[in-house]
């Protein structure tokens, strides 16, 4: 492991056949958990926590807008581009009620590398600008003077899926 970094502690953890070492980052703090086995998928995520002050849904509006474009991949959706060639066998992103998950795999070591590249500079180094956040949370829109507004955004539309879905509904229930 770089110098970078401390290890904290070492631990086999038998029923999975894996030895999971915790190691803290010196200068920021950051925990860094590597689980070391013989899976063939190479997997990597970076999580952050986000805890809500209130339920606007600015985590999740954030974990979209963060992956349209970074300074490294100045592109609309490098994700969409980087998934024409790439091999993964997962790459998505997701916001618990706490925090925020960037995870990839891929079982081709070069194209896991070329992952986390992107979503480190996406998470990083994020491009974002008013009209991604517009666009990925939610706003009013007028379609004709004479109609009431109404609520728009692409994540405003996924929680209003995910929250009427009658799975969803029972399993809160």
């Amino acid at each position: 492991m770089s110098k970078a970094f401390h290890l904290v502690r070492e631990e086999t953890i038998s029923e999975l056949n894996s030895i999971a070492k915790l190691y803290i980052h010196k200068r920021t703090g950051a925990r860094l958990l590597s689980i070391i086995n013989d899976d063939e998928n190479k997997v990597f995520s970076i999580n952050f926590r986000t805890p809500p002050k209130d339920s606007t849904g600015v985590a999740h509006i954030l974990e979209h807008s963060v992956l349209a474009g970074s300074e490294k991949y100045p592109v609309k959706e490098p994700f969409v581009e980087l998934l024409k060639g790439s091999l993964a066998t997962f790459v998505n992103a997701f916001t618990a009620p706490d925090n925020t998950c960037y995870p990839v795999a891929s079982q081709n070591l070069q194209d896991f590398y070329n992952l986390i590249d992107v979503y480190m500079d996406a998470v990083l180094h994020p491009l974002i600008s008013e009209q991604t956040l517009m666009q990925e949370g939610w706003h009013y829109e007028v379609n004709d003077p004479s109609e009431p507004l109404t609520y728009k955004g692409v994540v405003f539309n996924e929680m209003k899926g995910v929250y009427s879905s009658a799975d969803s509904l029972a399993g809160r229930y």
